[in-house]
Formats: C-alpha cells, sequence, structure tokens
C-alpha cells in the first residue's frame, strides 16, 4: 500500500458516498505545498493533505505552512493520516485513520480526531467529510 493507492481509494470511496460532490487531487509535482485534495460539496470546500504513515509520518515546511494558512483563512485544511504499524500486542500491523489540525501535526500520533482503528475505514472518512461540510 502507499499514499497514492489510499488517495485512489478514497477518491473511489467519496463517489460512492458524496456523489455531487467535487473532489479534484492535486498532483503537480512542479507546485509544492498545495493539499492533496479539495472537496467542494454543500456550499463549503475543504482542503485535505493525505499521509501514510508506515509507522512514522512527515510533511514539508511548505505543505504545513499552505495548510496552516488555508486552515486559518477559513477552508477547513487538516491532515488525513492514514497509519499503518501501531504497536499493540494483539495485532502485528493494525491500522488508524486520524484527521489532524495543521497546528497539531508534530504530535499527531496523540492528539486529532480518530476516524478508525484496525482497518483503514474508507467510509467512515466519507462520514467524516460529510460531517465537515454540512
Amino acid at each position: 500500500m502507499t499514499e497514492s493507492s489510499v488517495r485512489r481509494d478514497l477518491m473511489r470511496q467519496l463517489k460512492i458516498q458524496l456523489p455531487t460532490a467535487v473532489a479534484i487531487r492535486y498532483e503537480d509535482r512542479y507546485t509544492k505545498g498545495i493539499p492533496d485534495l479539495s472537496v467542494s460539496y454543500n456550499g463549503r470546500t475543504s482542503f485535505w493533505e493525505i499521509k501514510y504513515a508506515d509507522p512514522h509520518c512527515v510533511t514539508t515546511k511548505v505543505q504545513h505552512h499552505m495548510c496552516t494558512q488555508l486552515d486559518r483563512e477559513g477552508f477547513h485544511c487538516r491532515y488525513l493520516i492514514f497509519q499503518r504499524g501501531i504497536a499493540r500486542p494483539r495485532s502485528a500491523r493494525p491500522r488508524q485513520i486520524r484527521v489532524v489540525k495543521p497546528e497539531d501535526f508534530d504530535q499527531w500520533e496523540r492528539l486529532g480526531l480518530v476516524l478508525c482503528e484496525d482497518f483503514f475505514d474508507y467510509a467512515a472518512v466519507g462520514d467524516h467529510f460529510r460531517t465537515v461540510h454540512r
């Protein structure tokens, strides 16, 4: 699994759960710092920087700056972190999806909203997006 496959699977789920939403993936390797995804739905637009952590997660200064600025301007920009490899006794490679504010990124493993645990539940992400766009 890679960050690219996570983005692909997420887009597929968004088309199912929010069929009227406009979801755009930004993958221009020449423009640095733009979040990976924007979702426009129900009169609101949000931005999402998608990270795949196995088990660690990093961001660049320009990504963090852009996410912080977008969020301060009222555009609801968050990190959506798909984490694999959480150390727990009952499972060797459990998974978790976490939503983290830009200002909390340095402590992402402790802060933020956990959408699901043990597997990557893309439907839970779709439900969260629907909540954000109310």
